[in-house]
Parts: structure tokens; sequence; C-alpha cells
């Protein structure tokens, strides 16, 4: 019978550990937001459109270094950008506008 409070309790802190890394995600989309158009001059789909196409050259070039600890991000765009793929949120247009809404 106690293992079932236990299983409870490890998903608990798995599920907050999920939740910690989408917020942590969102704050650093929002962080690169401010980075590609810091004068809010944008329409929600242009700038949704700019995230995505940062995102996947990103993805391709800079990340897989990264990600092996090859090296370090270059400025506080990389570093929203690692945020990002951290929190594995999506990173297409079409889901960004809803996320940047």
């Amino acid at each position: 019978m106690s293992e079932l409070p236990a299983r409870l309790s490890a998903l608990a802190i798995q599920r907050l550990e999920a939740l910690h890394h989408e917020v942590a995600g969102l704050q650093a989309l929002a962080d690169l937001a401010q980075v590609l158009d810091p004068g809010r001059k944008l329409g929600r789909w242009q700038l949704a459109g700019r995230l995505s196409a940062h995102l996947a050259r990103f993805e391709s070039t800079s990340w897989p270094r990264i990600h092996r600890g090859g090296r370090e991000p270059r400025g506080p765009a990389e570093a929203a950008m690692v945020r990002i793929m951290a929190a594995n949120l999506p990173m297409s247009q079409r889901r960004l506008v809803d996320l940047i809404g």
C-alpha cells in the first residue's frame, strides 16, 4: 500500500520539474522576442516567423556544439535559445504565435 503514495510523489515531482522547464522556456521565448524586436514594432505573426527562423537556424548550427559542451552560448539571444531548446518548446511559426499571444 505504501508503494502507491511513493509512485504518486515521484510523478508529482516529475510533473513539477516539467512545468519548471516549460516556464523557463516561455520566459526565454519572451527574452528572445525582446532581443529580436526591442521596439515591439512587429505583429505577432511576423515576430513568430522571426523566432521560428532563428530557432531553426540555431538548432542546425550552434545548438549541437553547445549541447555537447563544445562552446558556451554567445550573447543573450543564444542563451535564450538554449533555454528554449532545453524546454522543448515548439518551433513552428504557427505554434509560436499562440505562445507569444
